[in-house]
């Protein structure tokens, strides 16, 4: 798809819809935007399924890709939850910002900690006493009446926890990160209709986001109360080019990331957006954006959102995750090792796999043609998503940059772009 994943699962269900429409009315297989899974209650069941959707796929001529197949799992994951024997819980994979959650090393980082755990206090039962260990080394800090935000952060930040630390303050973090990420304060996402709320952050070190939904419950003498519960968080580290961004585009870049990692579960869905960057919206409705920021920009408007709105920094329960990070070395799996650009779709294979719907074509003809044009043969491979081992990532660089100006249809490479003319001409 030109623009990414923006008319990618539309593409996608009108080809289920065309091809493979009796197999989800008859409960065979179920589709969700793009994702698609078949359960049974007996092993022979479902083989009968499976053998019935590859068939299907063999007769309409479509893929499917090995990598992403997963068969005869007990558990699996669909539509951002995981589905099992158990019932339905959330993927333990989006709850890595916490799980992974280093111990503060200074007074700001465990400020940040408590202010995301105090947002949910009302789901912990006993909260200001399990919480008081941690709380109390905060007290320590010596803030001077009057003091100004900047001079603040710095105290904060100058203030050491190691000489306090202890044994009963791990047990607590410890045990409030078990919290955050277990029933009854993280749920499975509902799918009622149900507006979705991403928070998103960013600072020069990471991004952030925090996804929640308004639950209803009904307490044990009979009312009903409604209450903000977390159904998953990421964050990841900038990379040595995302640290230089300006403020905003630091912001714009955190909401994308957010949306890439939950989409799986909001798309489709009525989604808010909080965030502390009063310009956000302003981007969002930019019409003289760069080329990859308006990429960006659909991305992102591909999704239902209903509502930006601005929430000011204290409370913004995505900024003590994001700011974990501040005064840290990178490690590796962090995710500073990876960008926001190229867009997720394409490291990850989407662009020629899933959300390239289309019959397979045999291109054995065409590769002999140009087999002593290396050029050209590169970028054959490089629109049908092969590389080769040994081809250098420089050389796969410049194939992908050459791609963009050339097609393949009917068995031709068609040359679509350049500066001396716009029809295209075959070669």
């Amino acid at each position: 798809m030109p623009f990414g994943i923006t008319g990618g699962p539309s593409e996608f269900g009108h080809t289920v819809g065309q091809r493979m429409h009796d197999l989800v009315t008859d409960g065979t297989c179920e589709m969700f935007v793009d994702d698609g899974g078949s359960a049974a209650d007996s092993f022979e069941e479902g083989i009968a399924k499976l053998r019935r959707i590859l068939e299907r796929v063999r007769k309409e001529k479509l893929s499917l890709s090995p990598g992403k197949l997963q068969i005869f799992m007990t558990e699996a994951v669909f539509v951002g939850a995981r589905i099992g024997p158990g019932g339905v819980s959330l993927d333990s994979s989006k709850l890595t910002a916490v799980v992974n959650w280093r111990i503060p090393e200074d007074a700001s980082h465990l400020e940040g900690f408590l202010g995301l755990t105090a947002y949910f206090r009302d789901l912990v039962k006993g909260y200001a006493a399990l919480e008081k260990p941690l709380h109390d080394l905060l007290r320590g800090v010596d803030i001077p009446s009057g003091t100004k935000k900047g001079a603040y952060q710095w105290i904060m930040k100058a203030y050491k926890l190691q000489p306090h630390w202890k044994d009963e303050h791990t047990a607590t973090f410890v045990s409030l990160k078990a919290r955050l990420v277990s029933e009854p304060v993280l749920t499975a996402p509902r799918f009622d209709g149900t507006h979705f709320i991403l928070t998103t952050d960013a600072c020069k070190d990471a991004f952030a986001g925090v996804l929640s939904q308004k639950i209803a419950t009904t307490l044990p003498g009979g009312k009903e109360v409604t209450r903000l519960h977390p159904i998953g968080f990421t964050s990841k580290r900038t990379s040595s080019s995302e640290e230089k961004y300006k403020p905003f585009l630091l912001e714009f870049a955190a909401l994308k990331y957010s949306f890439d990692k939950f989409s799986n579960i909001v798309y489709g869905y009525p989604v808010e957006v909080e965030t502390d960057c009063q310009a956000l919206r302003d981007i969002l409705l930019s019409d003289k954006l760069s080329a990859t920021h308006a990429r960006w920009r659909d991305g992102v408007l591909a999704h239902n959102i209903v509502d930006v709105r601005h929430i000011p920094g204290k409370v913004n329960i995505a900024d003590g995750i994001s700011r974990q990070y501040e005064g840290t070395e990178k490690t590796p799996g962090d995710g500073s090792e990876w960008t926001v650009t190229p867009d997720w779709e394409e490291t990850i294979g989407l662009v020629h796999d899933l959300y390239h719907v289309a019959e397979s074509q045999d291109l054995t003809v065409l590769k002999e043609r140009f087999k002593e044009e290396p050029l050209f043969l590169d970028v054959i491979d490089a629109i049908m998503g092969f590389s080769s081992s040994n081809t250098t990532v420089r050389d796969k660089k410049r194939a992908h940059h050459r791609k963009t100006q050339y097609m393949i249809e009917d068995g031709k490479l068609w040359f679509i772009g350049g500066s001396s003319g716009t029809r295209a001409r075959a070669r």
